[in-house]
């Protein structure tokens, strides 16, 4: 009886490691084609268009042309009952209140990654380098039509189809905590950026458990709410100001929510509590996942990237 069980419990360890090792997979290829995509639509651009430097650098034609790309990807490794799967409700409905409350603890991370952002320049200062460059990347906001609509719109609806669609849903049937962190380290991790990749972190935590509860429609929501009313309509709506006003007053708006959204999880602590008793995770899962050979290189292949944009102090 007892090697019975150990049969079965070795065999459920080699089903939840081979779905783990898809997921990341899966991600991975996506990440591959859009950079890859990206990257070889610029090039082409530039050699048969003459399109310089400066105007590749404010347009989002690569990067709409790159997820264009891995949207057919996606098509190809999902069946009908795949998208059934990544496009479900929720088990919940959104109300206004709930909706306005996950948009202040969203603008709560933000504070949190700029804290972040500011102890990793002081430890890069150490070495003699910066991070103040991928501060900048990070920040930065459209300056044409066509990186509007990528980063506004189109990158924010297949980035949640790809973390919160494919990789959320698939990591759900081995366990619901696991699929929230798992995919949010994912969405982190394939940003590439010292500064930007925790804030996606702490952010994709939020959307999957909006997606996971709520439904995939809403996480889209707050992720282009995130995109566009607090990036780029904030800062269209303030050019009329000078830059130190503008930039006192979005930071002030910034505060403001996120000290709002910060007030919302303390006292949501003990709904917090409940959530994670009725979705209790074997320790053995998450040391699963974050042990897995190929989550490490790709892990370390992206810090390697990262390093590689670093600056001089």
């Amino acid at each position: 009886m007892n090697l019975f069980k150990r049969k079965q419990q070795l065999n459920e360890h080699q089903k939840v490691q081979r779905k783990i090792n898809r997921t990341i997979g899966s991600t991975l290829i996506y990440f591959l084609i859009f950079q890859v995509g990206a990257l070889a639509i610029m090039m082409s651009l530039k050699k048969y268009a003459g399109f310089s430097s400066s105007t590749l650098h404010q347009s989002g034609l690569p990067y709409l042309a790159a997820i264009t790309a891995g949207f057919l990807f996606i098509i190809l490794i999902s069946t009908k009952k795949d998208w059934q799967l990544y496009l479900h409700a929720g088990q919940s409905k959104m109300k206004l209140k709930t909706f306005v409350e996950l948009l202040l603890v969203l603008m709560a991370g933000q504070i949190i990654a700029s804290l972040l952002g500011q102890l990793l320049e002081l430890f890069f200062n150490l070495f003699g380098l910066s991070v103040l460059q991928q501060l900048e990347t990070a920040t930065q906001h459209s300056q044409s039509w066509s990186m509007f609509l990528y980063a506004a719109l189109f990158g924010p609806l297949m980035e949640e189809l790809v973390f919160r669609g494919v990789a959320l849903r698939r990591f759900s049937q081995i366990n619901s905590r696991l699929a929230i962190i798992a995919s949010a380290y994912l969405f982190g991790l394939y940003h590439t950026n010292f500064v930007q990749s925790p804030f996606a972190f702490l952010i994709g935590l939020v959307l999957g458990y909006t997606a996971l509860t709520y439904g995939i429609f809403w996480s889209l929501a707050l992720h282009v709410f995130n995109n566009f009313i607090l990036g780029d309509l904030m800062y269209f709506g303030l050019r009329s100001f000078s830059t130190a006003i503008a930039s006192e007053i979005s930071g002030a708006i910034l505060l403001l929510g996120g000290l709002g959204g910060l007030i919302i999880l303390w006292h949501s602590r003990p709904q917090i509590r409940k959530w994670l008793w009725l979705h209790q995770m074997p320790k053995s899962t998450l040391k699963n996942f974050f042990t897995n050979k190929l989550l490490i290189v790709v892990t370390l292949a992206v810090i390697v990237l990262a390093s590689l944009s670093l600056n001089p102090a």
